[in-house]
């Protein structure tokens, strides 16, 4: 059998429910008497026994009948709570739940109205009780079942907006943006494929790896702007003329003229790192920006 989803039965979901369906019964109730308080008349026994006034005794049976209803639901759905802890609830269990919360609130309804109508069987009493039982509470139901459903669709759109920018943000943190002078996208590389940026006066010569080979593009702008977009990164400046991805390094190597970086691809020229940018990128090589 195919179970309902979970969500119906949920715990705030079920409170609410507790909460609305009373309040809403009250309304009803109140404005439409179903239950034809009309047979209480002002000579009866019971408004003699009980010294009160007509108008009265409806205002308390009706809060009576609330109060009942209140606690056969909130008792009921406890115990369905207890229920789904451990095993999934089908739509046929669940339909079949509601209806046994209408039989119960319309049997006490009979004996309470047992009380103030002797005029008609137990059967008719009941009866007509149970279908205005029915109707009392088909409408609030439907009601707290839409806005679950519509709750749940919400929340859903939320979650797959959040996957979205997440895969968004991941997306973008896998590229690296390079921008021309104007501000505007001049080439998108995976990060593990850009090289180094070389200054080339007025431009910026951006080598990557395409397919296995290396290439290089010029991008007008410059490199110290460049940086600056790019500072938050493993791909960091390591001389006034170049800009480096740290990730990418095949071997750090010193000699009389300064330190170099190689790439280990033939056509991709080694890296001078000058004093001024030593310790920044030794720092990045053995922690991260820390």
């Amino acid at each position: 059998m195919t179970p309902i989803p979970s969500f119906v039965y949920k715990r705030s979901n079920q409170i609410a429910m507790i909460i609305f369906v009373p309040i809403f019964a009250l309304l009803f109730i109140t404005i439409y008497r179903p239950f034809n308080f009309e047979y209480i008349d002002e000579d009866a026994g019971l408004l003699t026994k009980l010294n009160i006034s007509r108008e009265v005794l409806v205002q308390l049976i009706t809060i009576g009948f609330i109060l009942i209803g209140m606690a056969v639901v909130a008792i009921s759905r406890w115990i369905m709570a207890l229920y789904t802890r451990s095993r999934a609830m089908s739509y046929i269990s669940y339909i079949a739940w509601v209806a046994c919360e209408v039989l119960i609130m319309a049997f006490i309804f009979t004996m309470a109205a047992l009380f103030t109508d002797t005029s008609k069987s137990i059967g008719t009493i009941f009866y007509n009780s149970l279908v205005k039982t029915f109707f009392i509470l088909l409408i609030p139901y439907v009601m707290c079942y839409i806005y679950f459903i519509w709750q749940e669709r919400v929340a859903q759109l939320r979650s797959i907006r959040e996957r979205l920018a997440e895969d968004e943000n991941a997306l973008q943190a896998a590229y690296v943006q390079i921008l021309d002078e104007k501000g505007e996208l001049r080439l998108s590389v995976r990060r593990e494929h850009l090289l180094l940026l070389e200054s080339a006066d007025n431009y910026v010569c951006v080598w990557y790896i395409n397919n296995g080979v290396p290439k290089k593009v010029l991008v007008r702008n410059t490199l110290t702007r460049v940086a600056k977009e790019l500072e938050a990164t493993h791909i960091q400046r390591c001389h006034r003329s170049y800009i480096i991805n740290l990730d990418l390094i095949k071997v750090m190597r010193r000699e009389k003229e300064g330190i170099f970086v190689e790439f280990g691809m033939d056509g991709v020229p080694d890296v001078p790192i000058s004093k001024t940018y030593v310790d920044s990128i030794n720092k990045w090589l053995v922690g991260g920006a820390n």
